[in-house]
């Protein structure tokens, strides 16, 4: 299994790359974002991988971060969904709008993906909820409800780890808090903060 290339890219496409790693070209699939942030041909890169290995096919698949291949992988957990159809969802969007379109069961974003119809992109998010619920609150269950402020401090590193600066997390934290007493959990806190996000 190969995790990770590093080298120069030799040729590239728009949903594919030959990275040429020491004389030995590599040829990778990638998605559109991917893409666009590649520098170009004879600079160096470095690519997080997934190996797809089937009877007839064996292919790479390349990612800028681990983060995009660890939710890759996610994907790839719901049945119906392939590689290039995973591949075609982490190009729809930014990581922390697909996961936050997940965690709020919006399956319609995930329904405009090329490929991926209605009850596909129900299955999804049926599917995933629950796990990035435990990767963004691991400690939810397992703890009573702390104070206020340590709430507040997790949400902020919820929001901040989705991909919102520190202002808006911030803010949009406050707001959330405000007149409610400080009685619910990180999760609930974290869900009405990205409502207001979203009216933002």
């Amino acid at each position: 299994m190969i995790a990770s290339l590093e080298g120069k890219v030799a040729w590239r496409g728009p949903d594919s790359l030959v990275l040429d790693v020491h004389g030995v070209g590599y040829q990778v699939a990638i998605g559109a974002r991917t893409a666009a942030q590649l520098p170009q041909a004879g600079q160096p890169v470095r690519l997080h991988t997934y190996t797809y290995v089937r009877e007839d096919a064996l292919a790479l698949f390349g990612f800028l971060s681990v983060e995009e291949l660890t939710f890759f992988k996610l994907l790839l957990s719901v049945k119906g969904i392939g590689p290039k159809a995973g591949l075609a969802i982490i190009s729809r969007g930014e990581l922390r709008i697909l996961k936050r379109a997940i965690l709020q069961e919006d399956a319609a974003l995930l329904a405009t993906v090329p490929g991926i119809g209605a009850k596909t992109a129900a299955r999804v998010v049926l599917e995933l909820k629950g796990k990035l619920k435990h990767e963004i609150f691991p400690e939810e269950s397992r703890q009573p409800a702390g104070a206020p402020s340590d709430l507040v401090t997790r949400a902020l590193e919820v929001l901040t780890g989705l991909g919102y600066s520190s202002p808006e997390a911030r803010e949009a934290v406050r707001q959330a808090s405000a007149g409610n007493g400080g009685s619910q959990s990180v999760e609930e806190l974290v869900t009405v903060a990205l409502r207001g996000l979203d009216r933002g």
